[in-house]
């Protein structure tokens, strides 16, 4: 069964396909009333990414902005002498690409098949120029994804790795809930590589504090990529 975001649907100059959008409601185009959306549907295109291909590259000019339509990506940032960090994931209803830079500081990566909305950064800021509100919005969500990262920076400084790991799963259960999916099981698209170099881990690190997880009855895996999280609501003790 196609989950909603993938169903084609009829779309007509009255009933515009950013109207339609399954993330418009989360996402920076959710501040716009219907009779506003279509100008913005103007200026945008679709753009599909295979899996393990990149959006773009860390050091490229910043000509482009994107929000996540379906998919999942995560931002990675290479030393120079080429060790990779990851410094996040994004998921739909996300915008990427937003600096303050002319170049990506950052790499991002679709984890799977991912759907973007493309705007050119010049005709979007224009945009912008027309609907303040707009900008606002982004850069509100931006200063989430900065509060974020410095979350991401207490995590790792004071948590061990299995609190490490249970607070990675609440905020992917935390982020399928806000775009209306169920957030119990959560999926996990990226391989657990990533999430070691994400949470400071080792990669044997990580399956070792999984399978004490599953032993302990405090998840269960299901498959291969998804993880039900048993008495979701009593995690947090394990996090104080």
């Amino acid at each position: 069964m196609k989950h909603p975001s993938c169903r084609p649907s009829i779309v007509t100059k009255n009933n515009p396909k950013c109207a339609q959008c399954s993330v418009r409601l989360i996402a920076f185009c959710g501040i716009l009333e219907d009779k506003d959306i279509l100008q913005l549907e103007t200026i945008s295109k679709n753009k599909n990414i295979p899996k393990g291909n990149s959006i773009f590259l860390q050091g490229d000019e910043v000509k482009t902005f994107y929000n996540i339509k379906q998919g999942s990506v995560k931002i990675y940032k290479l030393s120079h002498d080429g060790r990779k960090q990851i410094v996040g994931f994004m998921y739909p209803g996300d915008f990427l690409g937003m600096s303050d830079q002319d170049l990506f500081t950052y790499n991002a990566e679709a984890l799977e098949d991912t759907k973007l909305c493309q705007f050119n950064k010049t005709v979007l800021e224009n945009f912008f120029l027309k609907f303040p509100k707009v900008e606002s919005k982004i850069l509100n969500l931006v200063n989430h994804e900065l509060a974020a990262a410095q979350d991401q920076i207490f995590l790792l400084g004071k948590y061990s790795a299995k609190e490490r790991l249970l607070q990675f799963f609440l905020n992917i259960s935390s982020q399928r809930e806000k775009l209306g999916w169920g957030g119990n099981p959560i999926r996990l698209s990226m391989p657990r590589s990533d999430i070691a170099n994400y949470l400071g881990l080792t990669i044997e690190t990580v399956s070792r504090t999984l399978s004490e997880l599953k032993k302990d009855q405090i998840i269960k895996m299901i498959g291969t990529h998804d993880i039900f999280l048993n008495n979701k609501d009593q995690i947090p003790q394990y996090l104080t």
